[in-house]
């Protein structure tokens, strides 16, 4: 996989990593969906779950978004490059954002 994304445009791999990204937090929010329709008040352990959680996502999220263009600017010195890479996938994430808040107002 990272042959492929070495070799792919910063375009391309800004895309798979806001991609990723959005799966992620869509991933979450199903859970979150799912943990409001079943359990009852959160409690200790309720707190404790969504603590463990926010740290996890932290981690994979970040892994997500500053991963590669880390990879690119320290092991393969392609500074332009990973700031390059990192701005698509901001710029993918923004306009996920974007299209995502106006259809919660078309629909709401």
């Amino acid at each position: 996989m990272l042959k492929f994304l070495e070799k792919s445009p910063a375009s391309t791999t800004g895309f798979l990593s806001a991609a990723g990204t959005v799966i992620y937090c869509g991933l979450i929010a199903l859970f979150f969906n799912f943990m409001n329709k079943s359990a009852g008040r959160p409690g200790f352990f309720g707190f404790f779950l969504i603590l463990l959680l926010l740290v996890f996502s932290a981690a994979i999220t970040g892994t997500l978004v500053f991963g590669f263009p880390a990879y690119l600017a320290v092991v393969k010195n392609k500074i332009k490059e990973a700031i390059t890479t990192l701005a698509f996938t901001l710029l993918y994430i923004l306009g996920i954002i974007i299209i995502s808040a106006f259809l919660i107002i078309l629909f709401t």
